[in-house]
């Protein structure tokens, strides 16, 4: 299997994992995922951080860090993509009956994006 293809399958297999994670989130259904993360002292933000830092980073990858210019700022699209699912994502909470909007969450997949930009432009630049 070629760098790409793997690069591929692995992101989309990331994605399917993570649309598990909040289908099961939204939907209340407990599983061994959650119960391992609720075990460890603030668990779910580690968790947050790195779930969606992990997501930002493959999908970058995935584009081979594809950017846009906005107002002389070059921007990660992946990244700037991630960004903006995970606040509708969050937000979207507020009107969930069993989920719970938590700014500390939204936080917490705002650093994942930082580091996983961060960790991306490095290795594009070498």
């Amino acid at each position: 299997m070629t760098k790409s293809i793997s690069i591929k399958v692995i992101s989309i297999s990331f994605v399917l994992f993570i649309g598990y994670i909040l289908y099961s989130a939204n939907t209340g259904t407990m599983n061994s995922f959650f119960a391992k993360i609720n075990q460890v002292p603030y668990g779910d933000k580690i968790a947050h951080m790195c779930l969606v830092g992990t997501l930002a980073f493959l999908l970058n990858l995935l584009l081979s860090a594809k950017t846009f210019t906005f107002k002389g700022f070059n921007i990660l699209v992946a990244s700037f993509g991630v960004f903006c699912f995970m606040t509708v994502e969050e937000f979207s909470q507020i009107w969930i009956d069993n989920r719970t909007f938590d700014l500390l969450d939204l936080t917490a997949n705002y650093i994942g994006i930082g580091i996983a930009s961060w960790l991306i432009i490095r290795f594009f630049k070498k």
